[in-house]
């Protein structure tokens, strides 16, 4: 069936749409005076300006005015609106027809590029940026590794800053709306002289209360912030030939960033499945517990925007700057560039780790039992000493409030040389040389510092951070590519393309572990001992000494900290490319078939000194068939279909090594992926527009085993695909052969209808309203109903009244106008205690509003 699909899709574009073009005709003949014509947007998808709907690659362009009527704010908005573009703000990553980052694990890589004013950008935070900062932008589909090259095997994202003004212009913008937001934003931007051009502009940002409530008292959290951000720019026309432009930008953040909340009731379980220390929610169980608030059961299982949990989200970000520079020497026939980049910052993260707000509980003792074989207490246990020789022993206290710290210490920068021609239209060329260096910190501290015992483990080095897993990482990389593209019309109406790019990569760093536990190991329980429980180091037993692809080093364990470290090191290559044709029989159609191989680099999985720390490199061929037609100065279609043939596809598994729960990078074999996506823009008045997206997503994992799914260890779930018998762990194995990749959004619709009203000496009135729809969609490579979205719809109304001199702007907004719960992504569980598996799912916002204020002068 998904072949007669893609064949069906194949034949709409070579049809052309013959008839609604007749029909297009006879109405702009008839009618030409009262129809507006389509505005034409340029973008640099390939480099170079050129028209939207002349360039041979599919890709979505966003100006200024356009988000503004559309609302979009954010990665999310775009997704709502761009064929196959997904991204989930819980994780924060973006995928394009299912192709992305599964996980944000240091020395991992995105498998979509974003770039900010050409410049390569690890981070997504340039496409939030406000549309009051940004001029356009551009979501390129399919692998652009021949121009775009590192981590481009999906897609690439590129924002276009607005430059500043050859004349004085002065901007500023005030917003505020519902959930105590408030904002302004301002510029000044304008000549220093005859060659130089300066813009200086900022922006404060603050949200007050969250989307979702802590019913134990604490603050709202998601969404709630106080941000600013600050750039200068600079652009000079140092001589007729030569142009040279410079930004300085920095922010700072405060944010409340809740973005997930369990959906179903608590694991009432002793030692919940994974835990090293025991589970909070267990105190329930336990006459004289203590907590925060008075709910005793999960309130996010019948709302679930509401929480429960003592330790508020408090998240950094800091020491944030960029750099970027873009110089441009045109010789007669020839444009040299450089474009080069650096950027670093500071991400500090703190949040609720057990999901309640229990703050302390006895843990029961077991049964009297004088052989019960407790190493502090000589073999009989606590409850036994009590009741034969007195008081000597008693039950241990529990403070169970665990939390997760997270910290990112990232700087890179981005070169790149390139020269290309501009004085034959018959023949277009560009060759370039790319550099890439990153250093990035990671720290995960998994803690549960109120508890006494896990300060000072029995025989091992003090844990004075509390954490009962510190997973630290520290890893450069390094990407080196050359590479050239050439265009070539080979009749006035027929154009061939070719390019090649050679990427080198290389990683290397270190790792570094440490794991206690608390109440778990045999002879020294909780309910044996009691309070002389002790906490016992556990890392020596925890870490693979095992020689490994990857590895470069021997496991050492420091007597005064107590963290085993070793060092990785490891390096990839790949030669991938582009080939294509394009045919314009006249200037409103455009035929293009292209073949791209895309190539993203292996990497590690750092901090858990894992069995297998290594991934292999991941490659993809595209095939793609598209169509860009116009009729008349009213309707413009545009329609691509494609093919995938994917090889590597790196997915992080939870799996069990010696007794830990850890997450291992594996290498799907053989994956297919096939689409359809269509846009329409069309103006059928001087009043009306209409802006249309649609697009069918398919995939399947053509051969992967064996696999351990940890939220279903036996393979008991409605979908399992058991293979061979038991493992030696007590885990069934399974087979993911025909599994939809992750993220793999299989229909989605966005629809924006606006209507310009004018007033004559009052101005111009546009009012709008957005429709958009998401299919149900898997978000783990094990496609079961526990990583399953819903389908979700979403509502939004914007008004924009501008004066008559354009001086003046106020904008009205409502988005999610019925306030409907929607889903970014989707996790389970194996929850004991009721049995089953509990969800947690990746929420979006609810209804939001507000009024901006925005003048010019």
């Amino acid at each position: 069936m998904k072949r007669v699909n893609l064949l069906v899709a194949a034949s709409m574009i070579a049809l052309g749409w013959s008839a609604p073009a007749m029909a297009q005709e006879e109405a702009g003949e008839a009618g030409q005076d009262r129809v507006r014509k389509l505005d034409e947007i340029t973008v640099t998808a390939v480099k170079r300006e050129q028209s939207l709907n002349e360039v041979p690659v599919s890709v979505t362009a966003y100006t200024a005015d356009v988000r503004q009527e559309l609302a979009i704010e954010n990665l999310s908005d775009f997704a709502r609106f761009t064929p196959s573009l997904s991204f989930s703000a819980g994780d924060d990553r973006v995928f394009v027809r299912g192709i992305g980052r599964q996980t944000n694990t240091n020395g991992s890589d995105p498998g979509i590029a974003t770039y900010s004013d050409g410049i390569y950008d690890s981070s997504t935070s340039a496409v939030a940026k406000s549309d009051f900062f940004v001029e356009r932008v551009e979501v390129l589909r399919g692998p652009q590794g021949t121009l775009y090259g590192r981590n481009s095997i999906g897609g690439a994202i590129n924002v276009i800053s607005k430059r500043p003004e050859h004349e004085l212009a002065r901007d500023i913008r005030f917003t505020v709306g519902n959930f105590g937001t408030t904002s302004v934003e301002a510029s000044v931007s304008g000549p220093l002289s005859d060659r130089v051009r300066a813009k200086l502009a900022g922006s404060y940002e603050n949200q007050d209360d969250g989307y979702f409530d802590n019913v134990a008292g604490g603050p709202s959290e998601a969404g709630a912030n106080e941000t600013t951000y600050l750039e200068f720019q600079l652009d000079a026309d140092v001589t007729d030939a030569l142009s040279v432009w410079f930004k300085a930008d920095t922010n700072n953040s405060t944010m409340r960033n809740r973005t997930t909340n369990l959906g179903s009731a608590y694991d009432l379980f002793p030692f919940p499945t994974g835990y090293l220390t025991p589970g909070a929610a267990f105190g329930y169980l336990v006459p004289g517990f203590t907590q925060e608030g008075n709910a005793t059961s999960n309130p996010g299982v019948n709302d679930i925007r509401k929480f429960s949990v003592n330790t508020p989200t408090e998240s950094e970000l800091d020491d944030a700057y960029g750099l970027a520079t873009v110089a441009t020497w045109s010789l007669p026939t020839i444009d040299i560039k450089y474009m080069g980049g650096y950027r670093t910052y500071k991400y500090d993260s703190f949040r609720d780790d057990d999901g309640t707000s229990i703050t302390s509980y006895t843990f029961p003792l077991d049964a009297a039992n004088p052989l019960a074989g407790e190493v502090l207490t000589s073999g009989p246990n606590c409850q036994w000493l009590i009741e034969n020789l007195g008081p000597v022993c008693s039950a241990a206290t529990i403070y169970p409030s665990r939390t997760f710290g997270y910290i990112e210490d990232r700087s890179f920068w981005s070169h790149e040389v390139t020269a290309q021609s501009t004085g034959n239209d018959d023949l277009w060329w560009i060759v370039g040389a790319y550099a890439y260096q990153e250093d990035f910190q990671q720290e995960s501290h998994f803690g549960n510092a109120d508890q006494p015992q896990i300060l000072a483990p029995l025989l091992a080095a003090p844990n004075p951070d509390g954490d009962y897993v510190t997973a630290l990482s520290d890893i450069t990389t390094e990407s080196y590519a050359v590479f050239g593209q050439v265009d070539y019309s080979l009749t006035d109406t027929v154009r061939l393309t070719g390019g090649l790019r050679y990427s080198m990569d290389e990683k290397h760093g270190s790792e570094s572990l440490r794991v206690i536990g608390y109440g778990i190991v045999p002879g020294f329980t909780l309910g044996g001992s009691g309070a002389f429980a002790p906490a016992l180091d556990l890392t020596a037993s925890s870490v693979s000494y095992a020689s490994a692809a990857g590895v470069d080093s021997a496991v050492t364990i420091d007597p005064a900290t107590g963290l085993a470290s070793r060092k990785l090191a490891n390096a990839w290559n790949a030669l991938t490319g582009t080939a294509g044709i394009q045919w314009q029989p006249d200037d409103q159609t455009n035929y293009f078939f292209r073949y791209s191989r895309g190539y993203k680099s292996g990497g590690f999985n750092a901090g858990g000194i894992s069995q297998f720390p290594q991934t292999d490199e991941e490659l993809l061929d595209a095939y793609e068939l598209g169509l860009k037609k116009g009729f008349g100065s009213t309707l413009q279609l545009n329609a691509t279909a494609y093919l995938y043939s994917y090889d590597g596809l790196q997915v992080p598994l939870d799996v069990v090594e010696n007794g830990i729960t850890l997450t291992r990078f594996f290498n799907i074999e053989d994956s297919e992926a096939l689409g359809l996506e269509l846009e329409a823009h069309w103006t059928p008045t001087d009043r009306i527009r209409v802006l249309m997206s649609y697009a069918y997503n398919d995939s399947e994992v053509k051969d992967a085993c064996c696999f351990i799914d940890v939220a279903d260890p036996l393979g008991l779930q409605p979908g399992a695909q058991p293979v061979g018998g038991i493992d030696i762990n007590g885990n069934q194995p399974q087979s993911l052969k025909g599994e939809m990749l992750p993220r793999t959004v299989p229909n989605k619709f966005g629809l924006n209808t606006s209507y310009d009203i004018p007033l004559g000496e009052r101005g111009d009135l546009t009012l709008s309203a957005n429709y958009s729809w998401q299919d149900e969609t898997y978000h783990g490579i094990f496609n079961r109903d526990y990583t399953q979205t819903p389908s979700t719809d979403q509502v939004d109304l914007v008004g924009v009244w501008t004066s008559q001199s354009d001086t003046f702007r106020v904008v009205g907004y409502v988005k999610n106008l019925f306030d409907e719960q929607g889903f970014d992504g989707a996790t389970g569980a194996l929850s004991v205690l009721p049995a089953g598996i509990a969800k947690t799912y990746y929420l979006t916002a609810p209804r939001t509003y507000g009024v901006q204020l925005q003048m010019h002068f």
